[in-house]
């Protein structure tokens, strides 16, 4: 039980910090395909489109009229992404799981247990 309070508090910090992780990775890969569709434009006279192969770790340049798939770069932080998309899944799932089991046990003796209309 005392371990199982313990983890309920820090839980939600360890998702929170992989949460800011995720975003950052993510902003750091928005920020390698904008600069692959801004090294395109000097090239090419319409705009161009990038798209991101997740589990291939690519960014290929989408050409218009034909949707042509070229000039496709390695995205170093993508394998980054879906390991810390796992992780907070994870962290997700035991924080819910340990909050049911926690919430489910019963009351210690002399208590009286918690109903909903008492909470409003």
């Amino acid at each position: 039980m005392v371990r199982a309070s313990r983890l309920l508090r820090i839980l939600p910090y360890i998702a929170g910090i992989l949460m800011v992780s995720v975003f950052l990775v993510g902003f750091e890969i928005s920020s390698e395909s904008a600069a692959l569709a801004d090294a395109q434009q000097a090239f090419y006279p319409y705009p161009i489109d990038v798209q991101v192969f997740w589990f291939q770790s690519r960014a290929c340049v989408v050409l218009p009229p034909d949707n042509y798939i070229a000039n496709c770069s390695y995205v170093a932080l993508a394998p980054l992404m879906h390991v810390l998309t796992i992780m907070l899944l994870v962290v997700l799932g035991v924080y819910g799981i340990l909050r049911k089991r926690v919430n489910l046990l019963p009351p210690k003796p002399g208590q009286a247990r918690r109903t909903d209309d008492e909470t409003l």
